[in-house]
Parts: structure tokens; sequence; C-alpha cells
């Protein structure tokens, strides 16, 4: 039996074609099979459950500020600098018992300062409002001082001006001092409370004043 020892050309183009044609084949079914596999492959991922987060919960309790006492204030102006808030308190006779309070670097011009909006009497000529703004004293070491803020709440005039006490040690040592220069401004409490408020607030890095 006789084999051929020279393969044909017409065979080498259908063995070529041939080889092509497997070869692609293979390829095609590798990305189909890759294709299939992705999808569940996602599903399976998307399908995990997600795990809980569970918050942490802080332990430390709010600081409640004791000393702080809420105060309201007529209010007429507040002004960018010293000179422009007495210029304007210049051209109202009416607030000629007024005070100058700088906060934040704001000047505030009040005429009287209560422990109760309704007690303020707001004007029209200048006009007023009531301002609300609590006074601290919580980081004040002189047992005096941390005191103030509650002690200016009375509307009391024997219990304000320490009359009805024998306890002496929650006055400041220039409360006197102070009273009595202002007594001869004003006799009504809430401009005295006012000026008392805006001299310890000035002299007193400690007090504290929030709008």
């Amino acid at each position: 039996m006789k084999f051929p020892n020279v393969i044909g050309k017409r065979d080498l183009i259908h063995a070529a074609i041939i080889g092509s044609v497997s070869g692609l084949a293979g390829v095609l079914f590798f990305i189909l099979l890759l294709s299939s596999m992705d999808p569940k492959e996602q599903q399976q991922v998307s399908n995990q459950p997600e795990e809980e987060v569970i918050p942490v919960q802080s332990t430390e309790e709010p600081i409640v500020d004791k000393t702080a006492v809420e105060f309201f204030a007529n209010q007429h102006g507040v002004f960018s600098s010293h000179k422009s808030a007495l210029d304007f308190i210049a051209g109202y006779a009416s607030l000629n018992t007024s005070a100058i309070v700088e906060i934040d670097g704001n000047f505030y011009v009040w005429s009287t300062v209560t422990p109760v909006k309704e007690e303020l009497v707001i004007t029209d000529d200048p006009t007023s409002f009531a301002k609300s703004f609590t006074l601290s004293a919580s980081t004040c070491s002189n047992p005096a001082l941390q005191s103030l803020p509650t002690h200016l709440q009375s509307n009391n005039p024997s219990k304000f001006y320490f009359e009805d006490t024998k306890n002496l040690d929650n006055k400041p040592t220039d409360w006197d001092s102070i009273t009595s220069a202002l007594s001869s401004i004003s006799g009504d409490l809430s401009v005295v409370r006012l000026h008392l408020i805006a001299h310890y607030f000035n002299e007193n890095d400690c007090m504290k004043i929030k709008l």
C-alpha cells in the first residue's frame, strides 16, 4: 500500500481553515463561559447580608453651666466701633443712662436689663427691642463672681444690695463703691443691673455673655 509523500496545497488550506475555526470556537467558548459566570458571582456578592453597623453611644453627659442666667436687654443698636456707639447715644437725651457693652468685637447700646422680658419698656424714638442673652461665671474662681449672675436676677432691692444678708462673702469687693456711684445715675434696678453687668463683664475675663 502506497502513501503520498507530498501533502497537496488543497489539504494545507483545509487544515489551516479547520485550525482557525477550532481556535476561534475555543476563544468564543471561553468568553461565553466567563460572561456566564460573572453575573452569578455578582449576584452572590449582592445577596450577601451587609454587616450591621452599631453606633457607638457616648457615655459622657452634656456639661450644664449652672451659673448661666438668662437676661433681656433693651437694645437700641449695635455698632462696629465704640465711637460710633457713643455718637449714637449723643443723639438721644433718653439714652443718657445707657451703657455700651462690647461682645465679640461688636458694641451694643443697651438702656436697661431685666430678668423678665415683659418688664422691658420698648421705645420708638430711638427704636428698641428685647435682646436675650445669658451671663455666665462658670470659669471664675472667686465665689462672689460665680454667684453674681444669680444674684443679679433679684428684683428685691434689699436682696439686690445685700441689705438682708449677713453672708458678705458673696459680695464682690468693689460692690459698695460701684453701687454707690450708680445711685447718682439712677434708682431703677434695671439700669443699675445693666451697668453692673457691663462693669463686671469688662473687668473679668471669666465672665461670659452669650447672645
